[in-house]
């Protein structure tokens, strides 16, 4: 990480004493007065309304706000990530809350969500399954589903097209599930998300690499559609069959997750074993094409076919990755599976205010696995 120059630093101080605390995680004065002004309101906003009104009469709306703000200054200038110091994330219309151990939510994971609900609804009313009048729940699958930010954000976005929806979360750690299940609560009292996704939305604990996983997925799927058939009038299809199957798993290389190119607050502050791979598939390590950062991409296809999805969607890293990943979806489907699939590589990309879409050579990108039916949509 180069070094800021002693102007710059000078720079900071003289706009406010606390910005060369942060410069040092931020590296631009843009940024760095970004940050201190979103901690300046969580610090203002987070003091009790009690306390507040006793030294209303001192001119300080809230008493001990400066010293917060200080502190908070303080771990951020240390590598702590702002999403963990503030306690949230934005995703699309949500409000995430994040912890500590969990996987902070991504732009690039945001945008590739919001045009995976756009595929889907594209991809039913083109059939002739109109979301409206859809007969049996639609059934989405995730996987490493972390905060749970994926499920929650598709559950808001689909939720006013489809009559029922069945989607089921899995990630290996304990400290995952309770935040994604808090994440439910927390949005439905905000009014971000229909009450229903109580009901529609489940996390359980389960590990895709583990070789017991589809009698657990089978387990957990069934509890879930009987209870979305119960709380809605749509048919309880008791197929273990999935529409979707969508998953951000762990795909950064070791290399890089030593060599810088992961940041020092990511590799000091959030989870390695969301990010790295920490064993390899042995069917796809036995072939020279693929790295051990591909590893979870094998058994999910595997899992994708069994479960018939019409759309797969895999996060993974950059363009040679994705590379990989589409060959093997391509190769995949010719041995495993009949039928006509369309694939293709999404580059992250964001929609300014004007509704244009900025697309970006950096970044993530997702592998689109789409089943070609008979008047398919492709995106």
């Amino acid at each position: 990480m180069p070094r800021l120059n002693t102007f710059s630093i000078l720079q900071a101080y003289r706009r406010d004493p606390l910005l060369p605390l942060l410069l040092r995680e931020c590296r631009s004065v843009g940024s760095a007065r970004n940050e201190l002004h979103w901690l300046r309101q969580h610090a203002l906003g987070s003091r009790r309304p009690d306390v507040s009104q006793i030294y209303k009469s001192l001119g300080d709306t809230r008493y001990g706000w400066r010293s917060q703000l200080k502190s908070m200054c303080r771990e951020r200038s240390r590598g702590k990530p702002l999403q963990y110091i503030l306690g949230n994330q934005p995703f699309g219309d949500l409000d995430i809350l994040c912890r500590k151990d969990v996987l902070i939510p991504r732009s690039d994971t945001e945008s590739y969500t919001l045009r995976a609900a756009r595929l889907i609804l594209k991809t039913f009313s083109t059939h002739g399954q109109h979301p409206s009048s859809h007969l049996r729940p639609l059934r989405v699958l995730d996987l490493c589903s972390g905060t749970g930010c994926i499920p929650l954000l598709l559950h808001a976005l689909l939720a006013p097209h489809f009559k029922s929806m069945s989607i089921v979360g899995f990630d290996i750690s304990a400290k995952a599930l309770a935040l994604a299940n808090d994440n439910i609560m927390h949005n439905v009292r905000l009014g971000s998300l229909d009450e229903r996704a109580i009901h529609e939305v489940r996390f359980y604990q389960g590990n895709i690499l583990d070789r017991r996983f589809d009698q657990i997925l089978e387990s957990a799927s069934q509890g879930l559609l009987q209870l979305a058939a119960n709380n809605s009038s749509c048919t309880y299809d008791k197929s273990l069959k999935y529409d979707i199957l969508i998953s951000n798993p762990p795909y950064v290389s070791a290399t890089s997750y030593r060599d810088g190119t992961t940041t020092r607050s990511v590799r000091r502050y959030e989870p390695k074993i969301a990010l790295v791979p920490l064993m390899g598939h042995h069917d796809l390590l036995s072939t020279t094409d693929y790295k051990m950062e591909d590893t979870f991409y094998y058994p999910i296809l595997l899992l994708a076919f069994k479960l018939e999805a019409k759309i797969t969607v895999l996060e993974c890293g950059d363009h040679e990755q994705a590379d990989r990943i589409a060959y093997l979806c391509r190769k995949m489907a010719r041995t495993k599976m009949n039928g006509v699939w369309h694939i293709q590589i999404w580059d992250c990309d964001w929609e300014d205010k004007d509704g244009k879409s900025s697309h970006s050579k950096i970044g993530s990108r997702a592998v689109i696995l789409q089943r070609l039916l008979p008047n398919a949509v492709l995106d």
